[in-house]
């Protein structure tokens, strides 16, 4: 049944480029209007098509935001903080449950979500979807041309949204029409293969009708790159360990049928799958114009530059990594919010929540998991396999100073990501170096109850530019303009990369390729030379497998995909379980400082409670499943 009764639409989240300022509101007046009214020329037409991207969630949000950057071994918050206001924690603690689950997905509608819970309405999203596409083609003065490229976008957002659901959800239903409201309270879950062929289908269709390239005040919207692109990680994804012959948890995980919601028969011809949808989507970018910022440098401080560049923008200028990225979000609120958090406290000596706060911050496990200065893991490096996180050595950037063994050595992308003490941090209009022990001014106290202060002792560089300012006297802020990347070339490289080495069991010539398209962009030696100084390339597939999803980690750091890699690679449990480890940041001098500890998560926090194949999914709202007796509940719950 069509939804013939009014469509109001709010952009809730803006996406990037020139469509912050569109400002699109209601399309009609709310009331009784028609289809027929909503219709009537092509400007409304497209602020219905433009109303179709408002569900998209905000992955970057580290607080009230869904737990992509959070919610990994990535990034964490400072040891106060409740799963109120960082909601990654209900993961981390045991809160998220089907009476009381954080993201609201599945339905925005639920009885049973906490305070604060954030909701997205993705089915109602599809529906406006399928209600452009059954519309466009009688709008009185609209262009085949418009026809075709509007279409496409509903039909990518229709696959878009459907991968959403099944990145955090795994198996759900399909719309594939314009349902009535409460269609989702009467079908069964579809099993997950099928699910993903509906998806893949979706994006093919759409790339037939998309251009690959926008202009620049439609680069926020999607082209045939980014609906191949999404097609890849979607493959990718159906290929890996947790959703192809998953018998451990899935092998109960039936509709009351008796219908399997997963293939228990693992199929390697998933991974060509993958390869080949990595290939075409990089095919369709490179043919384009799509590149990684910065190009190839064997410059080691060119390529921090370059990396970091990619990210925030150059230091004069604006933005300008377009060709890199396929698809992504500029809500500038959002932003300047992640920066205030990110950025270490300057212009204070004292204890301070105004100001740069520093308290959203890399985890022990994302800063040793960067390769060393020759590219390769630190244990495998001759010049650094002998040396502890406890030696102390001369800071690389300060000779005057003493800094930890791991802080010296390292690739271009730990110091364009890691601030860390004794090291360069770009922030308000120069470079500070970071003095991150007890009475120092990026650790004051070293008390860890103290909210607005790392809790052990690194500060993410990734995401602050040196356009970051803080003037303490008039507590005004400058936020530097950027759009976080929802998908990125360099993505896709290494998607080829990962499904080609669980393909064959080693790395084509191709795979080398685009491997090398990744490394040397950021400064480092290819992956042959770094090898070349350990023996080889790895020959054991356990040991490439670890070197191609650390390079992955590195690569894609603090971007919310770790999130899903360690979910869909089966490791959840393995990663996340252990306490991370913390610098003594009550230390005083190098040798007290420089000791390794637990760090403390604070009383909101019970790692224990992380445990399969509960964690790997989220809970669907106890009240839906209540409502729809066909709906059975992810394992775990």
């Amino acid at each position: 049944m069509k939804t013939k009764s009014y469509i109001k639409i709010m952009l809730a989240t803006i996406l990037a480029g020139t469509l912050s300022a569109c400002d699109f509101l209601d399309v009609v007046p709310t009331g009784n209007a028609t289809e027929a009214d909503i219709y009537k020329t092509q400007t409304q037409a497209e602020r219905m098509v433009v109303g179709c991207y408002s569900e998209i969630p905000d992955f970057m949000q580290p607080q009230k935001g869904f737990p992509g950057l959070m919610g990994s071994d990535e990034m964490v918050v400072g040891h106060r903080g409740t799963t109120r206001w960082f909601h990654y924690k209900s993961l981390m603690n045991g809160d998220e449950s089907s009476s009381s689950t954080y993201f609201a997905l599945w339905s925005n509608t639920a009885n049973s979500y906490p305070v604060d819970a954030q909701k997205k309405d993705i089915w109602g999203a599809i529906r406006k979807c399928y209600n452009v596409l059954n519309n466009l083609d009688k709008v009185p003065d609209i262009t085949k041309e418009n026809i075709n490229l509007w279409k496409g976008e509903a039909l990518f957002l229709i696959g878009y949204y459907h991968q959403i659901l099944l990145e955090f959800y795994g198996p759900i239903f399909l719309a594939k029409e314009e349902y009535s409201q409460n269609v989702e309270n009467n079908q069964m879950r579809v099993p997950y293969d099928e699910c993903v062929e509906f998806i893949a289908e979706k994006y093919d269709e759409a790339a037939k009708l998309l251009p690959a390239i926008r202009t620049n005040g439609e680069k926020n919207r999607a082209t045939s790159a980014t609906a191949l692109g999404f097609k890849a990680r979607l493959l990718l994804y159906a290929a890996s360990p947790l959703v192809n012959g998953n018998t451990e948890f899935y092998a109960n995980f039936k509709n009351p049928d008796g219908k399997p919601l997963m293939n228990l028969t693992y199929d390697r011809e998933k991974w060509k799958k993958a390869m080949d949808a990595a290939e075409d989507a990089i095919k369709l970018c490179e043919a384009n114009g799509y590149k990684l910022y910065g190009g190839s440098t064997t410059d080691w401080f060119k390529g921090g530059t370059n990396y970091h560049e990619a990210f925030v923008g150059p230091k004069t200028g604006s933005f300008n990594n377009w060709d890199e990225i396929l698809f992504g979000i500029a809500n500038q609120g959002e932003i300047s919010y992640c920066i205030k958090n990110f950025a270490p406290r300057v212009g204070f000596d004292k204890y301070n929540r105004n100001g740069f706060r520093g308290y959203v911050f890399p985890t022990w496990s994302c800063v040793t998991r960067y390769f060393t200065l020759k590219g390769l893991p630190w244990e495998d490096d001759p010049d650094t396999k002998n040396l502890k996180p406890t030696d102390i050595v001369q800071s690389p950037f300060f000779p005057k100073e003493q800094t930890s063994a791991y802080h010296a050595f390292r690739e271009p992308r730990f110091y364009a990501s890691i601030g860390f003490d004794r090291g360069p941090f770009e922030v308000n209009n120069g470079t500070i170096m970071l003095k991150c022990r007890r009475g120092e001014p990026q650790q004051e106290d070293g008390i860890r109850g103290n909210e607005y202060q790392s809790d052990n002792g690194y500060f993410c560089q990734k995401w602050v530019s040196t356009k970051d300012t803080y003037n303490p006297r008039t507590n005004k802020f400058t936020f530097n303009n950027w759009v976080f990347p929802y998908l990125r070339l360099a993505e896709l490289y290494l998607s080829y990369v990962e499904a080609d080495m669980e393909y064959n069991h080693k790395l084509s010539a191709k795979s080398l390729e685009y491997l090398n398209k990744v490394r040397t962009r950021s400064g480092l030696p290819t992956f042959q030379e770094s090898w070349s100084y350990a023996g080889g390339i790895p020959t054991d597939i356990a040991k490439l497998r670890q070197v191609i999803r650390d390079e992955r980690s590195n690569e894609l750091a603090m971007e919310g995909r770790r999130f899903h890699d360690i979910r869909r690679w089966k490791i959840l449990e393995k990663v996340l379980r252990p306490k991370e480890k913390s610098w003594n940041t009550a230390g005083r001098t190098a040798k007290e400082y420089y000791r390794l500890t637990e760090m403390n998560d604070g009383d909101y926090v019970d790692r224990s409670t992380i445990e399969a194949p509960k964690c790997y999914w989220l809970a669907i709202p106890i009240d839906q499943i209540q409502i729809d007796p066909n709906l059975v509940q992810n394992p775990g719950y």
